[in-house]
């Protein structure tokens, strides 16, 4: 799918700007390689990731013996050896999730401590991405490609402070940072949402956070806005409506989908205008959409079956030239 936009008369010889965007790759080893790997095979300047990088759930690995482990995959219990055990956390990785190696003891006492679960998560979520920055280094070192990665409402607040150090990686949450002649400011919080993930904030501190970051700009048609929730009500933020029990609610026998973007964002969108604005956060909802002359983009997510979901977005002075959906 691809949207064209012309808005001004380009000047001969100008410079573009060329960027893949992707989000919510929820712990997938396999998609964070594509996504580094997309600088090349697309050919683009910049690479962003609009949140959300770490995975859902801990998959115990029970050691039973010498040469033997119990672990569920894809639903099924699986007895495997050592010599089977790579693969089998290949898989587990595979689909966001995190290995975790323990003795039968540690899992029945985990099952009684919630602070021992935690740890346990972080531990593996920190190791994780120690890993992939140390890719992130080794692939796009020298490359002249530049990566934003910026964390979601999904992530904790020890995965801002690893994006901070990273050598070859610009966390853009909460920055308005130069690239190319524009300006891309990102935030990676969300509003409410029925989880209580670990980043979410009331729709009018949205608001305001994101017009403080845009106070500066002079010129909105060179800002590239990156929140990680999509605006309200674009059809870029459609999900299956939940009950009180958290159950998803049908109509006529389908999932009945309404809006739960962000009203803060789109206020923002409307009243500043920007050239585009990327976001994330709804996986069902890919789609590129015009808001008040702002190019609006969910690339969409699909990191649990390996595909990363993404878009390439090419833009000249101040005009948005093409955006186009792809797979990976």
């Amino acid at each position: 799918m691809s949207l064209f936009r012309r808005r001004t008369r380009t000047s001969e010889g100008s410079r573009g700007l060329r960027i893949f965007v992707a989000a919510d790759i929820h712990g997938s080893d396999v998609c964070w390689k594509k996504f580094l790997n997309a600088g090349k095979f697309y050919g683009v300047d910049a690479l962003v990731l609009a949140g959300d990088l770490t995975g859902k759930a801990l998959v115990p690995v029970i050691a039973e013996g010498p040469d033997r482990y119990r672990v569920k995959v894809m639903g099924r219990q699986r007895v495997v050896s050592k010599l089977e055990l790579e693969e089998v956390e290949r898989l587990i990785r595979f689909n966001g999730f995190y290995p975790y190696r323990c003795e039968p003891d540690e899992v029945a006492s985990m099952r009684e401590d919630e602070g021992a679960v935690t740890s346990a998560f972080q531990s593996a979520m920190r190791d994780q991405l120690e890993r992939w920055i140390a890719l992130a280094e080794e692939r796009l070192t020298g490359t002249g490609v530049r990566a934003f990665v910026m964390p979601g409402n999904d992530d904790e607040a020890f995965v801002s402070m690893m994006l901070d150090e990273a050598p070859i990686l610009e966390n853009q949450d909460g920055r308005a940072i130069d690239i190319g002649g524009y300006s891309i400011v990102g935030q990676g919080w969300s509003n409410s949402t029925p989880w209580d993930t670990p980043r979410e904030k009331s729709e009018d501190d949205l608001e305001r956070e994101l017009m403080e970051l845009l106070d500066g700009v002079t010129n909105s048609r060179r800002v590239i806005l990156n929140p990680h929730v999509p605006p309200h009500d674009t059809g870029l933020d459609s999900a299956p409506e939940l009950d009180d029990q958290l159950q998803v609610v049908a109509r006529s026998g389908q999932p009945n989908f309404v809006p739960v973007g962000s009203t803060g964002v789109r206020r923002v969108v409307e009243s500043t205008q920007p050239l585009v604005s990327l976001s994330g956060h709804i996986h069902e909802s890919k789609g590129v959409v015009d808001l008040a002359g702002t190019t609006c983009v969910n690339p969409g997510s699909e990191y649990n079956l390996g595909r990363l979901l993404g878009a390439i977005v090419e833009l000249r002075d101040e005009e948005v030239r093409q955006v186009q959906l792809v797979t990976g």
